[in-house]
């Protein structure tokens, strides 16, 4: 069950609207909303017009749960393009809030609904169009550790991006099975090339 203020409360008997406000915690932090105009709040300016109409969808659960969350972003200004690729984007820290307006369309009160981590960044571009698609990972990620092999190159650099160890991670066919007998096929002399191999002369 969701507790509200009586602030909250006293809002939602009146006339009100809604809105989300992003918060991506660069060194400088890149702020928009998905209102039709920008907003304040906090002393900081929420720019209109950067963000998807849709804003984001998040679902509340009673238990922690790992996933992605999509975040397009209009980038017909050349300065919010500059601004992710200057910046260093990976594992940087996302907000979401849910904003209630007033009937003067001012922020009366706010509720964080969301906080990730960015995982992956992609873009296109055109004459006429060009957008960033960000996705944001869930920061409960941790506790959904599993037995065996589950990295990628992409998971292992967002807690580690310097190392390359899984670069070539996908295209491993099979996985060894330490300790056991596997499935694996056997890789003869003939496989190899003969290289590293002994020769041997069958006897009569």
């Amino acid at each position: 069950m969701i507790s509200l203020s009586p602030e909250l409360k006293q809002l939602l008997r009146g006339p009100h609207t809604t809105a989300l406000l992003l918060t991506v915690h660069f060194s400088t932090p890149f702020r928009a909303t998905n209102s039709g105009a920008s907003l304040k709040h906090n002393g900081a300016t929420f720019v209109s017009g950067f963000w998807s109409d849709d804003g984001i969808r998040t679902e509340q659960q009673g238990s922690p749960k790992v996933g992605e969350v999509p975040i397009n972003l209009n980038a017909i200004d050349s300065a919010i393009s500059a601004l992710f690729f200057s910046e260093k984007w990976l594992n940087t820290p996302v907000t979401v809030e849910k904003a209630w307006l007033n009937n003067a369309g001012k922020i009366a009160f706010t509720q964080v609904i969301y906080k990730g981590l960015i995982a992956e960044k992609g873009g296109e571009e055109s004459e006429k169009t060009a957008s960033i698609a960000l996705k944001s990972a869930s920061i409960w990620a941790d506790f959904e550790a599993a037995r065996g092999r589950k990295a990628t190159h992409k998971s292992q650099q967002l807690y580690y991006p310097n190392d390359m160890g899984m670069e070539f991670s996908g295209t491993v066919i099979t996985d060894i099975p330490w300790g056991r007998e596997g499935n694996s096929p056997a890789v003869t002399s003939s496989g190899r090339g003969g290289r590293g191999t002994t020769p041997t002369q069958d006897h009569e």
